[in-house]
């Protein structure tokens, strides 16, 4: 990854958390201890952020409008190939005249470019995936009520109404912050109520992550496994996560594997 693109990422998720480790951006970013210390001095040097021990801090501390996880646009750059693979998976699910929903996150809005010549009835609550196939399918396009939420570009509401629950889906696609034994796992409540709400609306729940998403752990529990029908992730899952999907009753779907049919 360039110097530039990694700086961009560190610069993103201080802003997001007060403090950030060393240890946590080496795994982030996938680079070496020495690398990332030595982006935080330049960052530090240029007065974009305040070097720490052990990490580096934000210089504006995160305010409780912004939504916890990371901005749309940075989650694109991180495991962005194997995204990619799963989207195009995801996708390819979906027939003309089908009716479903499309949650927010970077792997389903990447679902958008493979849609654009299925015509569907869509419900999405995630902007950018409402603006790219108004502009490039011929899918009807629905959203719910709510404020639009810049950073990640999603559309949700505090109040129960919000229009989604009229909405019948064949499938919904979401995607998570962490999966593990305790279930789905997202980071801002927000979140958790809009996409609670969207998992009634739908007969079939395919949860659509990268196999990082298996390693990693959040702060609020969306869902139990057993709630999704089905997970399409890519060849890196391990063996200990497909057994759990197994035993959870969880259809797995390795996009790889699955695009070369």
């Amino acid at each position: 990854m360039h110097e530039r693109e990694r700086h961009r990422i560190i610069l993103a998720e201080v802003n997001e958390k007060p403090v950030v480790t060393v240890a946590y951006l080496v795994d982030l970013l996938g680079a070496s201890e020495a690398t990332i210390r030595r982006d935080i001095n330049q960052l530090h040097k240029e007065g974009r952020l305040r070097k720490v021990r052990g990490g580096a801090e934000s210089l504006r501390p995160p305010t409780s409008m912004a939504l916890a996880g990371r901005p749309i646009a940075i989650s694109q750059t991180i495991h962005s190939k194997e995204k990619r693979l799963v989207a195009r998976a995801a996708a390819k699910m979906c027939q003309d005249g089908d009716s479903v929903i499309l949650g927010g996150g970077s792997t389903v809005f990447m679902m958008a470019e493979h849609l654009k010549n299925t015509q569907m009835h869509v419900l999405t609550n995630s902007f950018l995936v409402a603006d790219y196939l108004l502009k490039h399918s011929k899918s009807v396009v629905n959203v719910p009520a709510g404020k639009i939420y810049r950073e990640q570009n999603l559309i949700l509401s505090p109040f129960n109404e919000d229009g989604s629950g009229n909405f019948y889906a064949k499938m919904l696609f979401i995607g998570a912050q962490g999966i593990g034994p305790l279930g789905v796992m997202e980071a801002d409540p927000q979140i958790v109520q809009a996409s609670s709400r969207l998992l009634k609306q739908a007969e079939q729940r395919v949860l659509v992550i990268d196999s990082s998403k298996f390693e990693q752990r959040s702060s609020l529990i969306l869902c139990s496994l057993s709630d999704v029908d089905t997970v399409v992730t890519d060849a890196g899952v391990d063996d200990a996560s497909r057994e759990l999907l197994k035993e959870n009753g969880c259809e797995l779907i390795i996009a790889e594997e699955f695009l070369a049919d």
